[in-house]
């Protein structure tokens, strides 16, 4: 089995890990803002350490999908190179760093004041989780996936 594929299968599961990882600091980061947001209200050494933890986890997504994440979809997509896999996967691969650049600009746009357009960052991060999975199931190099031969199927239909 080519070095290659299997490495892309690794990369394929520390990419999806990376988008787990996404998902777990701004739900974390958005429980902590509510925490903070009722905290306030009663004690303020409270709210203050509250909005610490949010800058921390904000920062860890922040840092997350601005650095790892696009550096593990370029690693892929060498990989995918490496592997020889049909230019359909290499095109699907390299997707993900468009929607990658996608995901950026509509941050940016949310930042900027425009929600309606900013929330389609969940939606876009959806899809790449998506075809990250999938690309990474279509991939995977590891044990093998056999399927039934089509002489098994007739003959377990013929009673």
């Amino acid at each position: 089995m080519n070095i290659f594929r299997k490495a892309y299968s690794v990369g394929g599961v520390v990419l999806l890990l990376e988008f787990l990882t996404q998902f777990y600091v701004i739900a974390a980061s958005m429980f902590t803002t509510m925490s903070r947001q009722i905290a306030e209200a009663t004690n303020a050494d409270v709210a203050t350490t509250a909005l610490q933890n949010v800058e921390l986890f904000t920062a860890v997504h922040a840092v997350n999908g601005v650095f790892i994440i696009p550096s593990t979809i370029l690693v892929l997509v060498g990989l995918s190179f490496g592997a020889r896999y049909p230019w359909r996967t290499t095109a699907l691969t390299a997707l993900l760093l468009v929607l990658m650049a996608v995901q950026f600009a509509l941050a940016v746009i949310g930042f900027l004041g425009v929600p309606a357009i900013g929330g389609l960052h969940g939606i876009n991060a959806l899809v790449m989780v998506g075809l990250g999975g999938w690309l990474t199931w279509k991939s995977w190099a590891f044990g093998r996936r056999r399927l039934p031969s089509p002489v098994a199927i007739s003959h377990a239909e013929v009673p």
